[in-house]
């Protein structure tokens, strides 16, 4: 683990640096907390230089020869692998990683989520704020950050990216179920951000079908988390009568469990809701 840590902060390689990356991910999620723990500071450190564009492989004079502008694409292997292992991190460290910690990983990556990005930058920025709310205690992510995520993930339900408006779907309904409180204020809004996205994929012509209906699935799954994380004033019939007519979700199908969550915490709570759409 040492050996990949100096290779994030030190090696001039871009190619090295994703591999090193990657190799570093799958490590720290075998072995878990205790080794990764004595080297978190330091590796997280790294994660956000390289978000942000100042490690060696990407600030040195000989480094590999790429396009540094913010306002160009950013390398799709190295970011997606720095992406992975941010998630993968925060999955194993959990709230060992400490606010400081998190608010960088944060920071780091917006640059990526601005309106002008590339839709690759903005789809693996907000696929990272996901799992970040998601991997990370709510205090830390979720609560923390939600007055700038949740408006960030709702517009992205407007992108026409597929691949964008697919991971907003997930952080929505990510965000609202860690942070069911300051969630309230915001269900009808949120579940209007969604709603598109299934009515778009229902008339989406064939060539964009298959995309469509996996950001669908995922705005389903996502009102699903939304009622999970509050089921007493969420309006759970709704959401019922919007998603069990399109079971089983077919493109995401792993988003059936989700709905299956949703189907057992209405069950446990005697939920009239559930009653109304079993009869």
């Amino acid at each position: 683990m040492g050996l990949l840590a100096r290779l994030l902060s030190e090696d001039t390689a871009k190619s090295v640096v994703a591999v090193a990356c990657e190799s570093l991910n799958e490590l720290v999620q075998d072995v878990g907390p205790a080794a990764l723990l004595p080297r978190l500071k330091q590796i997280v450190e790294a994660t956000v230089a390289l978000a942000s564009n100042q490690a060696p492989c990407q600030t040195l004079l000989g480094a590999d020869e790429e396009d540094g502008d913010e306002d160009g694409d950013h390398d799709n292997v190295l970011m997606d692998n720095v992406a992975d292992l941010c998630g993968g991190l925060c999955k194993v460290a959990g709230g060992s990683i400490g606010a400081d910690a998190a608010d960088a990983l944060f920071r780091a990556f917006s640059r990526f989520a601005q309106p002008g990005r590339p839709a690759s930058d903005r789809a693996m920025a907000l696929g990272c704020f996901a799992e970040l709310c998601v991997e990370l205690p709510p205090p830390l992510a979720a609560e923390r950050h939600f007055a700038t995520l949740q408006p960030l993930f709702s517009a992205a339900c407007r992108d026409p990216s597929p691949a964008v408006t697919r991971n907003a779907a997930f952080g929505l309904g990510a965000l609202c179920k860690a942070a069911p409180v300051p969630a309230r204020a915001v269900v009808a809004e949120a579940l209007q951000a969604l709603y598109p996205l299934v009515a778009k994929a229902d008339a989406a012509p064939e060539e964009r079908r298959s995309a469509d209906r996996a950001a669908a699935d995922n705005a389903l799954a996502a009102m699903c988390r939304i009622c999970a994380g509050d089921v007493a004033s969420a309006p759970c019939d709704q959401v019922l009568g919007l998603v069990l007519p399109q079971l089983p979700l077919l493109e995401d199908a792993g988003e059936n469990a989700t709905v299956v969550e949703l189907l057992v915490a209405l069950a446990a709570t005697g939920h009239a809701s559930l009653q109304t759409h079993t009869d």
